[in-house]
């Protein structure tokens, strides 16, 4: 469930979801019931795109690897940029 307090600027949504689809792109989704049909976003690592993020798309292609999940099109030995 989506939860917030008084006095602080974030809202907490529970069970983010990260995955990547075959062409690279990494997708953002969440179960939480109280804003699940309303998010679902994506990066890429596509210059031309207008989600093109490289720092953000590098620190969540690390996270799915680091758990085994694969990213096509992502190679951290020849992108290791700077986050």
């Amino acid at each position: 469930m989506a939860s917030t307090r008084d006095g602080i600027r974030s809202v907490k949504i529970d069970s983010l979801n990260l995955w990547a689809a075959d062409d690279g792109t990494i997708h953002l989704t969440t179960d939480d019931p109280d804003v699940k049909d309303g998010f679902h976003t994506y990066i890429n690592n596509n210059p031309r795109s207008k989600r093109y993020h490289p720092s953000a798309y590098r620190q969540l292609a690390r996270i799915l690897r680091r758990y085994g999940k694969t990213v096509p099109g992502f190679d951290p030995e020849a992108d290791p940029g700077e986050d």
